[in-house]
This record gives C-alpha cells, sequence and structure tokens, in this order.
C-alpha cells in the first residue's frame, strides 16, 4: 500500500518503522528538517519537510495516488484539516489522532464532515484496555469488536478447570455459557476447532460472544474467583477520566490527584468516583486512603518513574493487579522483575491499532468490506471482521447448515442492531452485520471469500 504518514513524533515515527517493516510505501511528512533527515537515514522511506495540512505539501508528497493518509501530529486541529485536504485530493482512506475529549464526541461527524476513515483517541483507547484488564485479570488478550458489542477473549487453562476434558459441544449444557470458542493454540500447533475438539491443560483458547455473556463465562470457568471491585488510580489525566468513566458504574473508584484545579474538574464531571487531592508517590497517604484493601491500583500520572515507584508499593502491599504506564521505552525494563501485572503505553497501542486496521485494508485491496483485522495464536490464525452488504447473494439470507465454507474457516460471531449473536445452524447473515470470521490459512480478503468455489 501506498501510505503518507503527517507527524513524525513518537506515533509517527512508531508506525513509519512498523508499516515500512511490513512492506508498505512510505512517506512522510515533518515540519522539522532534522526529524525528516533521521528518519530517512534510518528507514527506507521518503520525507518531505513541510505542513501536511498545506495543500502543495501534499500534493508534491503524491496524495492523489495514495491508499490511506495518517495524520498524526499533536494538533487534533491540523490532522482534522490534513485529513480533509487527502480526501478532498484523492486519498482513499485518512486516519486521524484525536485526542480532545471535546472532539471524542463527536467523531461521526468528523468522519462524515471531513471524509475521515477513522479517528483514534489514544488516550481513550488506553483506558479501554485497561478496562478489560481489570475486567478480566486472568485473560492474556482482550479485544473488542463492532463498536464494544463483541468481545474476543483468551486464556490458558489450567488442570482445575472445569472445561478440560469437555467437548466444545459440551460446553453450553455442561457450564450454560454463549460463547464460541473459535481457535485454540496448543503447544506449537494451532486449531480451527469443530464442536467434537476436546479441551485439555495447557489450551489457549480464543473465546468470542457479548461482553457479558464472556465474562459469565471466565466464572464459570472459576477463573473470576475473587473479582476486582475496588479500584485506586493514580493521576488525574486523560486517561484516567476516561477509566473511571469506563468503570465507576460497576466498581468503586478512587482517583488520586496532585493539581487541586485538576481534582475539582474530575470531581465535577465524576460524580460516582471518588476524587482525592494529594502525590500518589506519598506511600503514607496511599495507606491513609486504604492501599491494602484495594483490588486493583493503576499509575497513570505524568511520570514514569513515580509510576513505577508506586506500582511496585503496591505490589508489596499486596494489591492483586497493578497496572502501570510508562511511556518510556529504556524505563520498561526496569519493571520486568518488579512484579507488576500489566505495562500499558498509548504510543504503542496507537501504533497497533492502526497497524491492525492497515493490515485490514491490504487484506481486502481499496474495494474491501475488511473493517478490522487481528492477528491471534502467535500470528497463526486471523479473525476478521466484516459488514455484511445486499449484493453478498450467496451468503445473505441462507442458514449456515446449508453454507459451505472452506477448511480452517469458522464464523465466530453476528453483530446485529446492537446484539451480538453466537451462530447456530438456523441462523443467517443479514444486510448490515458484522461478521467476524476466524481462519488459519485462508487470505481472505472479502466476505465471500469463506464460501467453497
Amino acid at each position: 500500500m501506498r501510505i503518507i504518514i503527517v507527524g513524525c513524533g513518537k506515533v509517527g515515527s512508531m508506525l513509519t518503522v512498523k508499516l515500512a517493516e511490513e512492506g508498505h510505501d512510505i512517506t512522510v511528512i515533518d515540519q522539522n528538517e532534522k526529524v525528516i533527515e533521521q528518519i530517512s537515514n534510518t528507514v527506507d522511506v521518503i520525507g518531505y519537510v513541510g505542513n501536511g495540512a498545506v495543500i502543495s505539501s501534499l500534493e508534491s508528497a503524491g496524495v492523489a495516488e495514495t491508499d490511506l493518509l495518517l495524520a498524526m501530529t499533536s494538533s487534533d486541529e491540523i490532522n482534522l484539516m490534513t485529513c480533509l485536504i487527502a480526501s478532498k485530493l484523492g486519498a482513499r482512506h485518512t486516519i486521524a489522532r484525536v485526542r480532545n475529549p471535546e472532539y471524542a464526541e463527536n467523531t461521526a461527524l468528523f468522519n462524515e464532515s471531513f471524509g475521515i476513515s477513522m479517528t483514534i483517541n489514544p488516550e481513550k483507547q488506553l483506558a479501554g484496555e485497561i478496562a478489560r484488564i481489570i475486567r478480566f485479570p486472568s485473560a492474556t488478550r482482550v479485544e473488542m469488536f463492532a463498536k464494544g458489542r463483541a468481545e474476543l477473549v483468551s486464556c490458558r487453562l489450567n488442570a482445575n478447570n472445569p472445561a478440560v476434558g469437555l467437548k466444545l459441544f459440551e460446553l453450553p449444557q455442561k457450564l450454560g455459557v454463549k460463547v464460541l470458542v473459535c481457535a485454540v493454540q496448543r503447544r506449537d500447533e494451532v486449531f480451527i476447532p469443530t464442536g467434537g475438539f476436546e479441551l485439555q491443560t495447557g489450551d489457549e483458547l480464543y473465546m468470542t460472544g457479548a461482553p457479558k455473556e464472556v465474562e459469565k463465562a471466565f466464572r464459570k470457568m472459576g477463573m473470576l474467583v475473587n473479582p476486582i471491585r475496588n479500584v485506586m488510580i493514580a493521576g488525574g489525566g486523560k486517561i484516567s477520566y476516561y477509566l473511571a468513566q469506563n468503570l465507576e458504574d460497576r466498581f468503586h473508584v478512587k482517583i488520586i490527584e496532585k493539581e487541586e484545579a485538576r481534582a475539582d474538574e474530575m470531581a465535577n464531571s465524576l460524580p460516582n468516583s471518588v476524587i482525592l487531592h494529594g502525590d500518589a508517590q506519598d506511600h503514607e497517604l496511599l495507606l491513609e486512603e486504604g492501599l491494602s484493601n484495594i483490588d486493583a491500583f493503576v499509575a497513570l500520572t505524568s511520570l514514569d518513574e513515580g509510576n513505577i515507584l508506586s506500582s511496585m508499593y503496591a505490589k508489596q502491599c499486596g494489591v492483586k493487579t497493578v497496572i502501570c504506564k510508562v511511556n518510556t521505552d529504556h524505563l520498561r525494563g526496569l519493571t520486568r522483575n518488579a512484579g507488576i501485572d500489566s505495562i500499558v503505553n498509548a504510543k504503542t497501542m496507537t501504533a497497533n491499532t492502526v497497524v491492525r486496521v492497515v493490515r485490514a485494508y491490504a487484506a481486502g485491496g481499496s474495494d474491501s468490506n475488511v473493517l478490522t483485522l487481528y492477528r491471534i495464536a502467535d500470528e497463526k490464525a486471523e479473525l476478521l471482521e466484516f459488514a455484511a452488504s445486499e449484493d453478498m447473494s450467496r451468503l445473505i439470507g441462507i442458514p449456515f447448515k446449508d453454507l459451505k465454507l472452506k477448511k480452517n474457516i469458522l464464523i465466530a460471531c453476528l453483530v446485529r442492531k446492537n446484539k451480538a449473536i453466537i451462530p447456530g445452524g438456523a441462523d443467517c447473515i443479514e444486510p448490515g452485520d458484522r461478521v467476524l470470521v476466524v481462519t488459519a490459512g485462508q487470505r481472505l480478503k472479502e466476505l465471500s471469500g469463506i464460501l467453497e468455489g
């Protein structure tokens, strides 16, 4: 694919490296000549010094023949303007990084009015990832599809798991769960299983379903024995705001913020959370606020070193789940032997999200109905999200029991009118459905490619 990246800061530079490694034709634009010189010398890309929101800069970079433009500068307004101009000049797809919470509420309007294919809010995305870790602390991976209506969750079975020894068709009856095991990794081998597949100790399962059903499955399988109830967040920035919004209807949330004005602002915005004015690096304060009785501690201040130290202290105090935000790459090594459960980074998450979208575009081509593409099970299998349309006559309205699917392909979930459906033999695809398909060894470019012939 031909890709233009506007803005070569931390996120833009990481994307440049990742996408160049995947073989795409990359052009970068940045107003800083030294930045362009440095990245051009280290990565096989074409660099232009200029403002991505200026027509002449985009035309020089060949925007009219571009498959995808990524606007990743530090300015939301420049990113939106860049995507608007690029779309008018002929770019097939555009993605803008938009961080302002007020703008984030209007993404649908931006997408329609500016011709933007997708907007990315790094802080909101990272908050969503942290919330999923808190919901499923024993999961090895949690991903969302169809705007959160369906989830992909992976977990490893230990010897005491009640699912061990069961065949997949027995799970709904014996455990009462409405999820679909769409892939199983057993040592180095990956299976797209049928109903007769028998689960073994050590298997890593990839399950899809509605969020409530996935959570129920974890509980039935004994992986939510001590669920998290009390969450303490260090720092009151944008990520903390989005995280508290996500959690406060189901968890007891307490936020410690150093700046008094910001603490007051968050108290007004988050009526169901407890907001405290104080320094989260003050260990005595943490103890006074009940750290020893907290189930999950999340360090989200702007100081990596402080986040690491407070996270280590929380772990020493017996907190079950500790999540730490570390933006500086060389500091991440300090956390490896510190007992911290999860290290998160908004920069890395944004880059990974964009790479997944690019893979989806590349897999299907410019006319593809692939929405997202995830590689799972050590990248030996793929989960693709498709949009079903009326012109798919070979698929629409035909019961699954009458469809002849290719080998190693499984329809994992349908999302219809905001509801996740685990498909049975009598179910069928309808126009407008989001269809999740898992495959191993097949390169799907469109939804109809799941059929034989």
